[in-house]
């Protein structure tokens, strides 16, 4: 069974583009007909013929300005935006075992890439009366894992929270 998704000639963005989630995301939009741009650290070597790739550290807001003026110059607007990118390396013992810097990193992993670029790109999208944007979040953010992703849960939380208070009526 196949389903028309109605994304021929569509331009996305998919952040962390080339595993997992990400890269199963970048497919079902290419093979859907969208134009696809995805991010990553480095461009891949294997990458899917027809997906174009900005490499930039998105975990900065110098690599989220790349990525946003990339995305436009190459693309002229964008339709779509899906952000994927996350995770959490903080150490496990719960929430004081969780120091500033490490508190930084999972918001600026989590929660900050996905702010600046909607921040960036909507602008176009109002521009155009259309366009989409996704957050992956977790399900954490509602049955955490006390222990070791106080900080991840915070940022995902915040970022459902961000999503929703977005939306247009």
């Amino acid at each position: 069974m196949s389903f028309d998704l109605e994304l021929t000639g569509r331009r996305a963005l998919v952040t962390a583009g080339t595993k997992g989630i990400g890269a199963a995301v970048v497919d079902v939009l290419h093979n859907a007909g969208a134009t696809v741009v995805a991010t990553a650290r480095s461009t891949p070597a294997d990458a899917p013929t027809g997906v174009q790739y900005i490499a930039a550290d998105i975990t900065t807001a110098a690599g989220c300005a790349t990525v946003a003026q990339g995305v436009l110059d190459r693309l002229g607007g964008i339709d779509i935006l899906v952000n994927v990118l996350g995770g959490s390396n903080a150490p496990a013992g719960g929430f004081a075992a969780l120091d500033d810097e490490t508190w930084a990193k999972e918001l600026d992993l989590n929660l900050m890439p996905a702010v600046r670029l909607d921040r960036a790109l909507l602008p176009s999208m109002l521009a155009q009366h259309a366009g989409v944007i996704v957050h992956v979040t977790s399900i954490q953010h509602e049955l955490p894992l006390p222990e070791s992703t106080t900080a991840y849960v915070a940022a995902k939380a915040a970022l459902s929270t961000t999503a929703r208070r977005s939306r247009r009526k």
